[in-house]
């Protein structure tokens, strides 16, 4: 997430590398002389990103947690990075850290093999999905369908979706609105146990649910 108050005299360029993530940046104008503060944090999962600082004077890269620079002026070059201690972020940015938004739940849910019908634990766990999605308001609901490694890649991307299908059907049928969910199918890919081919290894067998 990206807060920002007015910043005229900065440009901020932010990158991603691999599953890193910019969690959010946050600028401050202070005192008669406009100084902007910008902080790089991690998201809530710990994963962070890169932001870069460019100014007419010159620019500053943040690439490590709370790495923080200042700018008084667009002429002015970026102050050399410091790390911004928890007390100054909760001292100086409370009203912002205040409104941030509560982290994703995720759910896990397994199924028996070649089937998309759900273990029996798994099956209780829709209780659980239900309830997170009503407690939070939640506006998005995303359902990602995988398989093991047994089997053909077509045959897996199809089992992998009907999983996830039946999911989100389920979640519509109680109440979820159909326009809140986003649903993928992986196949055999992005495995939860990494296995070789052919392996049928029960935990790469599910969907997972993530609610925000």
């Amino acid at each position: 997430m990206m807060l920002s108050l007015a910043l005229q005299a900065v440009s901020i360029k932010t990158r991603t590398m691999d599953l890193l993530f910019i969690a959010f940046i946050i600028m401050l104008v202070t005192g008669c002389t406009p100084v902007h503060t910008v902080i790089l944090t991690p998201d809530q999962d710990g994963h962070l990103g890169k932001a870069e600082v460019l100014t007419d004077g010159g620019k500053q890269l943040l690439e490590t947690p709370y790495g923080m620079t200042t700018v008084s002026s667009r002429s002015s070059a970026p102050s050399s990075v410091t790390t911004a201690s928890a007390e100054f972020i909760a001292t100086r940015f409370a009203d912002v850290m205040a409104i941030e938004p509560p982290a994703p739940e995720k759910f896990i849910l397994y199924f028996q093999s070649n089937t998309t019908e759900l273990t029996a634990s798994s099956s209780a766990i829709i209780t659980d999905i239900l309830a997170s999605i009503k407690r939070r308001g939640a506006v998005s609901i995303s359902i990602s369908g995988h398989t093991d490694a047994t089997g053909s890649h077509k045959l897996n991307e199809s089992l992998a979706r009907g999983r996830a299908k039946y999911i989100g059907d389920l979640l519509i049928r109680k109440g979820v609105a159909e326009e809140r969910l986003t649903v993928s199918s992986h196949g055999k890919g992005n495995q939860l146990i990494p296995t070789t081919d052919g392996v049928s290894e029960p935990r790469n067998r599910r969907v997972e649910v993530i609610v925000r």
